[in-house]
Protein backbone atom coordinates (compact mmCIF):
# COMPACT_ATOMS: atom_id res chain seq x y z
CA UNK A 1 0.00 0.00 0.00
CA UNK A 2 1.22 3.47 -0.74
CA UNK A 3 -0.06 7.11 0.07
CA UNK A 4 -0.31 9.14 -3.05
CA UNK A 5 -1.58 12.90 -2.01
CA UNK A 6 -4.10 14.36 -5.13
CA UNK A 7 -6.76 16.21 -6.04
CA UNK A 8 -9.96 14.03 -6.31
CA UNK A 9 -11.07 13.20 -9.30
CA UNK A 10 -13.68 15.00 -11.07
CA UNK A 11 -16.76 12.35 -11.16
CA UNK A 12 -17.12 11.07 -14.79
CA UNK A 13 -21.15 10.90 -16.00
CA UNK A 14 -22.17 8.41 -18.31
CA UNK A 15 -22.67 10.65 -21.69
CA UNK A 16 -24.50 7.75 -23.20
CA UNK A 17 -27.22 7.65 -20.48
CA UNK A 18 -27.49 11.29 -20.69
CA UNK A 19 -28.03 11.31 -24.32
CA UNK A 20 -30.75 8.06 -23.66
CA UNK A 21 -32.24 10.13 -21.21
CA UNK A 22 -32.71 13.25 -23.60
CA UNK A 23 -34.02 11.02 -26.76
CA UNK A 24 -36.83 9.93 -24.29
CA UNK A 25 -37.58 12.91 -23.19
CA UNK A 26 -38.01 14.28 -26.46
CA UNK A 27 -40.35 11.27 -27.55
CA UNK A 28 -42.55 11.27 -24.24
CA UNK A 29 -44.92 8.61 -24.01
CA UNK A 30 -43.11 6.00 -26.67
CA UNK A 31 -41.41 3.02 -25.39
CA UNK A 32 -37.77 2.83 -26.59
CA UNK A 33 -35.05 -0.30 -26.45
CA UNK A 34 -32.33 1.17 -24.61
CA UNK A 35 -30.34 -1.96 -23.89
CA UNK A 36 -29.76 -5.39 -23.55
CA UNK A 37 -28.10 -7.80 -20.87
CA UNK A 38 -27.20 -11.28 -20.49
CA UNK A 39 -29.67 -12.13 -17.88
CA UNK A 40 -32.91 -10.83 -16.73
CA UNK A 41 -31.49 -9.79 -13.09
CA UNK A 42 -29.50 -7.08 -14.99
CA UNK A 43 -31.68 -5.96 -16.97
CA UNK A 44 -34.21 -6.04 -13.78
CA UNK A 45 -32.11 -4.00 -11.87
CA UNK A 46 -31.51 -1.25 -14.42
CA UNK A 47 -34.99 -0.85 -14.82
CA UNK A 48 -35.66 -0.12 -11.61
CA UNK A 49 -32.97 1.88 -11.59
CA UNK A 50 -34.03 4.11 -14.00
CA UNK A 51 -37.77 3.69 -12.55
CA UNK A 52 -36.11 5.22 -8.86
CA UNK A 53 -33.93 7.75 -10.20
CA UNK A 54 -31.08 5.98 -9.13
CA UNK A 55 -29.43 6.67 -12.19
CA UNK A 56 -28.71 10.55 -12.17
CA UNK A 57 -29.61 10.44 -16.36
CA UNK A 58 -33.06 9.21 -15.15
CA UNK A 59 -34.34 11.88 -12.36
CA UNK A 60 -36.38 12.84 -11.22
CA UNK A 61 -37.38 9.41 -9.64
CA UNK A 62 -40.65 8.53 -11.74
CA UNK A 63 -40.20 10.32 -13.96
CA UNK A 64 -39.42 7.28 -16.25
CA UNK A 65 -41.32 4.04 -16.66
CA UNK A 66 -39.12 1.12 -17.86
CA UNK A 67 -39.40 -2.36 -17.93
CA UNK A 68 -37.20 -5.56 -18.18
CA UNK A 69 -38.01 -8.49 -20.85
CA UNK A 70 -37.12 -11.74 -21.53
CA UNK A 71 -36.30 -12.65 -24.76
CA UNK A 72 -36.26 -16.07 -27.21
CA UNK A 73 -32.69 -16.07 -27.10
CA UNK A 74 -32.25 -16.19 -23.43
CA UNK A 75 -30.95 -12.65 -22.91
CA UNK A 76 -33.40 -9.40 -21.24
CA UNK A 77 -34.30 -6.45 -23.01
CA UNK A 78 -34.79 -2.96 -21.12
CA UNK A 79 -37.66 -0.91 -22.43
CA UNK A 80 -37.97 2.58 -21.01
CA UNK A 81 -40.07 5.88 -21.29
CA UNK A 82 -40.28 9.05 -20.11
CA UNK A 83 -43.92 9.74 -18.83
CA UNK A 84 -43.03 13.51 -17.34
CA UNK A 85 -41.82 14.41 -13.87
CA UNK A 86 -44.69 15.66 -10.88
CA UNK A 87 -45.05 19.13 -11.07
Amino acid sequence: MHARFDALPTPRRSEEAFNTADALRARRGDWAHIDTHDNINRASNQSHRIRRGKLAAFRPAGAFEAKAISTKDGTAEVWARYIGGLA
